[in-house]
């Protein structure tokens, strides 16, 4: 349907199995581009490319609303991201009365707080929301589960179903001392921080400890809140980083290519060391 240039029909072929067009163009991986046999001829298919291409040229409100048989049931789902919002994607247009319950006063979850607006801008995810609210899709925000709602109680009021997509927001530790000292901050919390903007400012020098997609983004995002420099401090090789090589080389080009000399970073493991007494 792209190659013929008939990008309503397309945006509808893909919104079959995927309400995100926008959205997943812009910042999944595609693993599936590296197991396309295509490439045994010349390259594999842009499948993400190619999905970010349309949702670009055809506003997705513009495609017709499916006829819906409606049923009685109602469905809870605990969550507001990706998961979540899909799934109420689908049950909608299976006729159930979805609404979603979420614990941030925005919706999308770590689409939302956990990737930066640069990577993907908040009017893309909006406008993918707003539609699959289209569908009858109920966002209830700031009610957290075991805090404002629970299970029990869901079921109580008549819902047939719980769908339980919380996601994954807790920040992984270091377990070294001194870790919660002022001025260190996890960066899943730091890039939802910023998100949201509880953080609209840094000052001084910042150094990124680790070398997988969030540390990249929150070194690019540190550097565009003002900081006077910034370095990624990882304990292996640039080729054992996690993070997606594009987005290392982009990093790296916005940081000035900022780094710690070696004789830095052994500087700072003789210290870790010696405060933990090894």
């Amino acid at each position: 349907m792209i190659a013929q240039g008939k990008y309503t029909e397309a945006l509808e072929v893909i919104t079959r199995t995927l309400p995100l067009p926008g959205v997943l163009g812009r910042i999944c991986p595609h693993p599936c581009e590296d197991g396309c046999r295509r490439k045994d001829v010349d390259e594999p298919i842009s499948i993400c490319t190619l999905k970010r291409f349309t949702a670009d040229q055809v506003d997705i409100h513009d495609l017709p609303l499916t006829e819906i048989t409606p049923r009685d049931e109602k469905i809870a789902i605990i969550g507001a991201g990706p998961a979540g919002l899909t799934a109420a994607y689908f049950l909608a247009q299976d006729g159930f009365k979805v609404t979603i319950f979420e614990a941030l006063p925005v919706a999308g979850g770590m689409l939302r707080v956990g990737i930066p607006d640069y990577r993907l801008p908040p009017n893309v995810l909006e406008k993918e929301i707003k539609w699959i609210t289209r569908f009858g899709v109920e966002i209830k925000y700031n009610t957290a589960l075991g805090r404002d709602i629970t299970v029990d109680g869901l079921m109580d009021d008549g819902y047939k179903a719980v769908y339980l997509a919380i996601g994954c927001h807790a920040n992984m530790k270091l377990n070294i001392p001194n870790e919660d000292t002022d001025g260190v901050i996890p960066g899943v919390k730091f890039l939802r921080d910023v998100s949201l903007g509880d953080l609209k400012a840094l000052k001084g020098n910042v150094v990124i400890v680790g070398g997988g997609d969030v540390a990249i983004d929150a070194a690019r995002s540190a550097l565009r809140l003002g900081a006077d420099k910034v370095s990624i401090l990882y304990r292996r090789t640039h080729a054992e980083m996690p993070a997606r090589e594009e987005e290392i080389e982009d990093a790296l080009e916005e940081l000035g290519e900022a780094e710690f000399t070696e004789e830095e970073i052994r500087l700072m493991r003789i210290k870790y060391l010696s405060d933990v007494g090894n």
